[in-house]
């Protein structure tokens, strides 16, 4: 699917909480090195990670959500009353029903405002991005405030406890791609572009043939349970940006030496390395937050926007995905 932009970026906002937890510590917890010969450096020997931000006891979602989007208002010096449409796209919600975007309304006091979840896993903040557009291209919104809040590490026990329970190596490599995430909020506020600015063109595509190799979900019992293939669905995700990327740079009209950041969803060193090859663009353009903050699943888009730096008219691609499996390809210029 690809679709044409409407809107440009007026504001980022992000937020981490302020514990950090190291993967060393992590792999502690399962005795690694006694139960599976694997030593605690394991995880950041293999993806870069080293350490990642943990939220505080009983901080929700959307509280880092919350806090990402106040930052966003603040920027952009806009009063909560002109945003249109509060869009939350987290994998994490606060609850079942209702949704989680009216809690984040409430809160930054977009009374005015129209409230929706949008759920995809690590790619919802792509899709939200695009939904929002679409309401300014309709005439439907002016200013729309797009919020995620993860909080992954919830479910670490979880991994801990099942890990331990079945201590065979199978279960180890099918459960520890748990612990490279982290916890982030992030937000972004869309208005109609102008001038040269703007989201110039979006390029969606999804496999759902690949929806086994990660997945978190709730099982006959009630229990919750996952796994995460991470070299599969690594592996995979590339093969589908490698197959987009002539097609987007047509229509963008872009060639790789017209990009000024590259913006990937983040799981490690070696598919980021892979992005930035496949895409044509040199690794310096390319900056990297997982090394200190994980996985930032759906927050990854807005908190690696806002680390960028960028400066007006610099041209971005986004590389997005998601579990699934979905990619999408996004050119914007600020």
């Amino acid at each position: 699917m690809n679709m044409i932009g409407h809107s440009r970026i007026a504001a980022i906002g992000t937020y981490l909480p302020q514990q950090v937890v190291s993967s060393s510590e992590l792999m502690d917890e399962i005795d690694s090195e006694q139960r599976f010969g694997i030593p605690n450096t394991f995880i950041e020997d293999l993806t870069g990670i080293h350490s990642r931000r943990i939220a505080a006891d009983g901080e929700k979602p959307s509280d880092l959500a919350i806090n990402a989007g106040r930052q966003a208002l603040t920027k952009c010096g806009l009063d909560p009353k002109e945003i249109d449409m509060v869009l939350f796209c987290g994998i994490d919600r606060d609850w079942i029903e209702p949704a989680t975007s009216h809690r984040v309304q409430r809160e930054l006091g977009c009374i005015n405002a129209t409230c929706m979840d949008i759920s995809n896993a690590c790619h919802g903040f792509a899709n939200g991005m695009s939904v929002g557009d679409a309401m300014i291209a309709t005439g439907a919104a002016e200013n729309v405030l797009v919020v995620t809040g993860e909080v992954p590490s919830h479910l670490v026990s979880d991994v801990i406890k099942a890990i331990k329970e079945t201590p065979t190596l199978e279960n180890f490599n099918s459960k520890v791609g748990g612990f490279t995430t982290g916890d982030a909020g992030g937000a972004v506020i869309l208005q109609r572009a102008s001038g040269r600015s703007g989201i110039k063109n979006y390029s969606f595509t999804s496999r759902g043939r690949y929806t086994n190799l990660c997945y978190y979900k709730f099982d006959s019992d009630g229990k919750r349970c996952g796994q995460m293939i991470m070299d599969k669905i690594s592996a995979v995700m590339i093969r589908m940006h490698q197959a987009l990327i002539k097609e987007t740079y047509k229509a963008l009209n872009w060639t790789p030496n017209d990009v000024d950041h590259l913006i990937c969803h983040q799981v490690g060193s070696k598919p980021h390395h892979r992005m930035a090859k496949l895409a044509g663009i040199a690794l310096e353009k390319a900056p990297t937050i997982f090394q200190s903050y994980g996985n930032l699943t759906s927050a990854t888009i807005p908190v690696t926007l806002d680390r960028a730096n960028a400066s007006a008219g610099d041209k971005i691609l986004i590389l997005g995905a998601g579990s699934g499996l979905s990619i999408s390809q996004i050119g914007l210029v600020m």
